[in-house]
């Protein structure tokens, strides 16, 4: 019944005043951190391996495999190429810069910097769904809460990004569960929809619990469309507290089962 009454909740958009610190707002996003596992984890975690995929009536499409070495913010993606063998993109997320590979040739430097630039964007939006708790006092982020549109079972945290690829929309709206702390829902306009159009919502679901270095982190893995068949859905997720260094090097598919269909 709790979550019949969630999903139905509207939101009520004001003109929303911004100021530099908003204390209610900053507690409330601190919850939705700790009851994610919290800092003391997530500072722990040296490296984090998912697998991510858009899904409609649970059929995938293609999946995207990230590797990210968070002391030195190396990146490794696999890219699904046409013929089943993944693109590998070997990258710097600070720098942007890095390599790409196709069946294991390294591509030439115009055609790996397209490929870095689209792995730097899947990294953006891949990253914030799967780990949105632990992001959400990253620079450049603003948090509001919204008791308007608050009410006995969420409270509603209002994010706005003032720097560029903080996140895959500019802002966002987060319903909190108020007895778990967990985000049950978000809604927010992606960069390519109108101004005044209608929100996108999703469901946050599948809580799991993922053993870190640090202790247990609790992500959402599944996420479902409202009024849809469309999910993004995470997988294969794992925090490990070695990875070999040649796999920020090395151009050959790690990530990607050698049996996988294209």
């Amino acid at each position: 019944m709790q979550r019949a009454i969630i999903l139905t909740i509207s939101l009520l958009i004001a003109p929303v005043t911004w100021a530099q610190q908003d204390p209610v707002a900053d507690s409330l996003a601190q919850q939705v951190f700790e009851a994610a596992g919290g800092s003391s984890v997530w500072a722990n975690v040296p490296y984090v391996v998912f697998s991510q995929a858009t899904e409609i009536n649970r059929t995938p499409n293609r999946v995207i495999r990230h590797l990210w070495d968070r002391k030195t913010n190396q990146y490794r993606m696999e890219i699904p190429g046409p013929a089943g063998e993944p693109y590998v993109i070997l990258f710097d997320l600070d720098t942007r810069q890095g390599r790409a590979y196709w069946d294991s040739i390294e591509l030439d430097p115009a055609e790996s910097a397209n490929w870095i630039e689209e792995a730097y964007r899947r990294f953006v939006n891949d990253s914030f769904w799967l780990l949105a708790p632990m992001m959400l006092f990253d620079s450049g982020v603003e948090r509001i809460f919204l008791p308007d549109s608050s009410n006995e079972l969420v409270d509603v945290l209002h994010l706005r990004f003032t720097l560029p690829d903080r996140a895959p929309a500019k802002e966002y709206y987060l319903y909190i569960d108020r007895t778990s702390n967990q985000i049950r829902q978000w809604k927010y306009r992606a960069p390519t929809d109108a101004p005044d159009g209608p929100l996108r919502a999703f469901e946050w679901r599948d809580y799991e619990h993922h053993l870190t270095p640090g202790g247990d982190l609790i992500l959402s893995v599944r996420k479902r469309s409202l009024g849809g068949p469309y999910e993004v859905v995470t997988r294969a997720i794992r925090f490990p507290p070695e990875v070999p260094s040649t796999w920020f090097t090395d151009g050959t598919a790690k990530l990607t089962p050698t049996s996988e269909a294209p």
